[in-house]
């Protein structure tokens, strides 16, 4: 397994989040004396020092030239907002969410900022992963003397695994689009990224000759990573293996359940107090308030507990009581009186609503019901997936009300919630970097085919597919061939396809393309079923023109490399090797 990145001087890794960024990196000498070495950026919050930094672009009236990130994106479109000068520009807050429901993602794919403007998605993206990269170009510029080279950096970005491959792909071009290399870029899910991290620290109680330790999990340890993160929340089960590295036992699944469903319950909290109508006009004139309530609102609810009975208190800014009074007429106490939280919500002298834990709870309802449900599912058939721990990381991980809910539903679960949580997956992308073999397994989402024509057979192939080529021969389109069945257990640089001259090219000067289709069962038979979904294209360039297209054909293989898939493509007849590629994206 040609896996590690022996050349590669420093490692650097971008968690683009649905809430928080960051990066992280480490050099390679510190990586092999002490693998837990990361070098983590520290973003000023104004109110103190954090690891990560909110996922917020300011972008200024060109649209093409990112001009604040995270806290001071936030802080500088609050001014622009006070004085009326930011109607020009371009404010981007959690939009990475975007790629994950939108279906039909393409590379033309647009997105609204916060005020409804539009702009490319990929733009977008691309922006701030170049800010996020030139960034750390420049914090390890003062570590080092001397010049450290563009080729002696092994870039790393983090996607959830739960996104589907146009995605990843997606996320690929953006950081290509924003001056990384492909070649030294590498993709890593993020469960997948705080396994590795966590094969690292101690996490299990040993003892051995009358003394006790702590020591990373044993081999045969079969554990659940919960990746709880600001937009998904992803879930793998891996195991150890005898040599430490690591097998993945089901494919990831999880959803949209993050930290930010929290935020938007309390956001429709506040528009039935307040009424829709003032939230909107309070957010477009004094942006700067409005984000700092939610800042406080991320805070406050982090210490919410479930057994805990202490009131929490907000303070609510001047400008959003006046837009209130003056749109409405009423005051703040009136309003509340009218709703259903006249019994649990009070206001206090000086501006302050005051809320007890019942209600703060409740704004956990939905995310921390759809993820126990689904985990709930694991645990009582435990005795086919053979879990004893839960790993729960991410920046929602640190939640006592996430850990509270799953440590009662899957209570035969040892739960463990490693030191600095919201990093896990972050400096695992940067272990990932210097070695992707250590996942060893993994195993297919779906089922993967290529669709072909074959020889049309009476009473087996339905007519609707029939079709009569240029030499009068009978045949059947939209055969799904099947190179990789969902469920299936793949080793890391395994080839999954491989295909000896067996398509006759209808093609256009030199080239040719192959259609890709994938399907949700195991063994689908035409690329029109239902259970199927076309995914992209396998494109070959370089053909031979001087031969009868009909008389083309090409060897192929697919290569699966974890997050990937890699094709080698050669002409039969002369053995050339050309060029090939799998696109996804229209």
């Amino acid at each position: 397994m040609a896996s590690k990145n022996a050349n590669k001087l420093l490692v650097a890794a971008i968690d683009f989040g649905t809430t928080f960024s960051s990066w992280a990196c480490s050099f390679r000498h510190d990586y092999e004396r002490e693998p837990t070495k990361i070098l983590v950026r520290e973003w000023n919050s104004g109110v103190g020092i954090s690891s990560k930094a909110p996922t917020t672009a300011l972008i200024r009236p060109d649209g093409n030239t990112l001009d604040a990130f995270g806290y001071n994106a936030e802080d500088k479109y609050g001014r622009l907002a006070e004085n009326d000068e930011h109607k020009g520009w371009y404010y981007f807050r959690r939009f990475k969410m975007s790629l994950f429901k939108d279906k039909s993602l393409t590379r033309k794919t647009i997105i609204d900022d916060e005020m409804g403007k539009k702009m490319a998605a990929i733009k977008v993206i691309s922006l701030v992963i170049r800010y996020l990269k030139d960034d750390l170009c420049e914090q390890v510029k003062l570590k080092i003397a001397g010049t450290l080279l563009v080729e002696d950096i092994q870039w790393v970005l983090t996607v959830p695994a739960i996104w589907n491959d146009k995605a990843r792909q997606f996320m690929r071009e953006a950081a290509v689009e924003a001056g990384i290399n492909d070649k030294q870029l590498l993709i890593a899910l993020e469960p997948e990224a705080a396994s590795l991290y966590c094969r690292h620290i101690p996490l299990e109680l040993k003892e051995s000759g009358g003394t006790s330790c702590i020591v990373p999990l044993s081999p045969g340890t079969r554990y659940i990573v919960v990746d709880a993160g600001g937009g998904t929340i992803d879930i793998t089960i891996h195991e150890v293996l005898e040599d430490g590295n690591v097998k993945e036992i089901y494919k990831a699944t999880g959803g949209a359940w993050g930290g930010q469903e929290v935020d938007e319950a309390f956001k429709q909290f506040l528009i039935k107090i307040f009424g829709n109508p003032v939230l909107q006009k309070f957010k477009a004139e004094a942006m700067e308030d409005y984000v700092g309530l939610f800042r406080d609102f991320e805070i406050k609810k982090r210490i919410v507990s479930p057994n805990g009975n202490e009131d929490v208190t907000f303070s609510i800014p001047a400008s959003l009581l006046e837009i209130f009074k003056d749109n409405t007429g009423e005051t703040l106490s009136e309003s509340i009186n009218q709703t259903q939280f006249a019994a649990n919500v009070r206001v206090l002298k000086g501006n302050k609503l005051r809320l007890d834990q019942s209600i703060m709870r409740s704004f956990f309802d939905r995310p921390l019901r759809s993820v126990c449900d689904h985990l709930q599912s694991f645990h009582d058939d435990n005795e086919k997936y053979g879990i004893s721990v839960t790993l729960l990381v991410g920046g929602f991980a640190e939640s006592p009300m996430l850990s509270g809910a799953i440590r009662e539903k899957c209570s035969s679960w040892k739960l463990i919630v490693p030191n600095d949580a919201s990093l896990t997956v972050l400096k695992g992308a940067v272990l990932y970097g210097y070695d992707q073999s250590i996942i060893v397994y993994r195993v297919a989402r779906y089922t993967y085919g290529v669709g072909l024509r074959s020889d049309f057979i009476d009473g087996v192939h339905p007519e609707e597919n029939l079709v009569v080529n240029d030499e009068g021969e009978r045949k059947c389109t939209n055969i799904f061939d099947t190179f990789l069945t969902e469920g299936t257990l793949v080793r890391y640089d395994q080839i999954v396809c491989e295909r000896t001259g067996r398509f006759p090219l209808e093609t256009k000067n030199d080239y040719m393309n192959i259609r890709i289709f994938a399907s949700t069962v195991t063994d689908p038979k035409f690329t029109t079923n239902r259970c199927c979904f076309f995914l992209g294209n396998l494109e070959v360039t370089g053909l031979d023109t001087s031969i009868p297209r009909s008389q083309r054909k090409v060897d192929f293989t697919i290569t699966y490399k974890g997050t990937d898939f890699h094709v080698h493509a050669t002409d039969t007849r002369s053995g050339r090797k050309l060029n090939a590629s799998i696109d996804l994206l229209d």
